[in-house]
């Protein structure tokens, strides 16, 4: 489950910081929107695999925890 969260943090984190870096018109956004799309495709490969609403839950967890992180890292 620690990978689910991770997977989730780390997808959705890249997507809050791309998104306050697109806002600032800030030129680092290409190479987060490329590194949010490599790892992306990496997650859509293997996230059906897993079920029940414990993977649900840590990922939704991760989801929560990135976003806050990419707003505060975004916002440096």
């Amino acid at each position: 489950m620690i990978a689910v969260f991770l997977r989730g943090a780390l997808i959705v984190f890249l997507v809050s910081l791309n998104t306050r870096l697109l806002a600032d018109g800030r030129g680092l956004a290409v190479i987060v929107a490329a590194a949010l799309s490599a790892v992306w495709w990496l997650n859509a490969r293997t996230a059906s695999q897993i079920e029940g609403w414990h993977a649900a839950l840590a990922y939704a967890a991760g989801a929560g925890s990135g976003t806050a992180l990419g707003l505060w890292v975004g916002g440096m």
